[in-house]
């Protein structure tokens, strides 16, 4: 039996240009049906990307497949891809019915079957009420609706979306991630999502492809991404706060302490990652000191900024405990929440048994 064919799958993919690789040596291989989120800060190549799944951009390398078909040299009309672009490219001119329509006109759909799709594409993102209206009667959730419609009017089993929500406010983008995702899972479709927005990335993504100046840094589902990154990259661009990363010393000690933790980290040098809200605070005697430089409340908790030696650390607590600036508190952690990381190269080392932190 022949192994499934991926929805997208890119083979060592590079796009060049004279100063600078967008894209370096990138594979990437997306199931059928998966919510695929491309996070990264601005510049790393992850729109870029996009451009050459789409073919709007040709690669200098490398092999683009989509639903086991090659299509590295075919112009993006014949890549059977729906695209929804941050500024949503409706035609002003039209109206929200012939700007969903326009596709299925190029292509040269009969107009009964138009008609059919017209109606259940309207019903599905609750554009009835609108199909007459121009683009500038529409609020801003209502044109990503007509954009994400003419998207998927066409029936196409792969979506590309390019930052679609970053021109919403806080809390209509927050509802229109939800509707998308929901969408996607209704029409089974395939779905990749460029973002420099975490939220976005971990609510909704199955999977999250992290990408660093043109190079896929890690993929993984959300929980693993947050909880256990492969690099130190991905350890300090996810999280609010990131995580806290703190170099060692044989010992193994924090380094410009006299702390000593009972965790494996021999060899070289490494460096310990905590995240601020598995640090809790410890009684007299256990746990590392800390000496508390601000607190941040939030209600339900407060993030703690703190200083152990020179190093800064993040904590975040209940916020009713409120301690105060120049307070010195003792933390710990469970060991589960260690993460050890090689200082020279950056990249993840094995979890360490029994990471409990002891003074002495």
């Amino acid at each position: 039996m022949l192994p499934p064919m991926h929805a997208i799958r890119l083979d060592n993919v590079s796009k060049h240009y004279t100063d600078h690789h967008a894209t370096d040596a990138v594979s990437l291989a997306i199931e059928p049906g998966q919510f695929a989120v491309v996070l990264g800060p601005s510049g790393c190549g992850k729109t870029t990307l996009l451009r050459l799944i789409a073919g709007l951009e040709h690669p200098d390398d490398g092999r683009i497949e989509l639903h086991g078909r090659d299509v590295t040299g075919l112009p993006p009309g014949r890549r059977e891809l729906g695209m929804v672009f941050q500024s949503y490219a409706l035609f002003p001119h039209l109206s929200v019915a012939e700007n969903l329509l326009f596709g299925l006109k190029l292509r040269g759909t009969r107009r009964n079957d138009r008609q059919r799709r017209l109606a259940e594409t309207a019903r599905l993102l609750g554009l009835e009420a609108l199909l007459a209206r121009k683009p500038s009667q529409l609020s801003g959730g209502q044109q990503q609706r007509v954009a994400l419609g003419r998207a998927i009017i066409g029936g196409r089993r792969t979506v590309l979306m390019d930052e679609p929500l970053s021109n919403l406010d806080a809390k209509l983008r927050h509802e229109m991630r939800r509707e998308l995702r929901n969408l996607a899972r209704e029409l089974d479709m395939t779905v990749l999502y460029v973002t420099h927005d975490q939220a976005e990335a971990l609510g909704m993504g199955d999977v999250v492809v992290v990408m660093n100046q043109g190079r896929i840094e890690q993929i993984a589902s959300p929980e693993i991404l947050y909880e256990r990154p492969s690099s130190l990259f991905v350890a300090r661009f996810i999280g609010t706060p990131p995580m806290n990363l703190l170099p060692l010393q044989a010992g193994p000690r924090i380094e410009g302490t006299d702390h000593l933790l009972s965790i494996v980290a021999e060899g070289h040098e490494q460096v310990l990652g905590l995240r601020p809200e598995q640090l809790e605070l410890a009684p007299p005697g256990a746990g590392i000191e800390v000496l508390v430089d601000a607190v941040e409340y939030l209600g339900a908790d407060a993030v703690l900024s703190c200083r152990i030696g020179r190093h800064e650390l993040s904590a975040r607590v209940p916020g009713r405990l409120r301690p105060q600036p120049g307070e010195i508190l003792r933390l710990g952690w469970k060991p589960h929440a260690v993460n050890l990381f090689d200082a020279a190269s950056g990249r993840r080392l094995p979890d360490p048994p029994v990471p409990f932190p002891q003074a002495r």
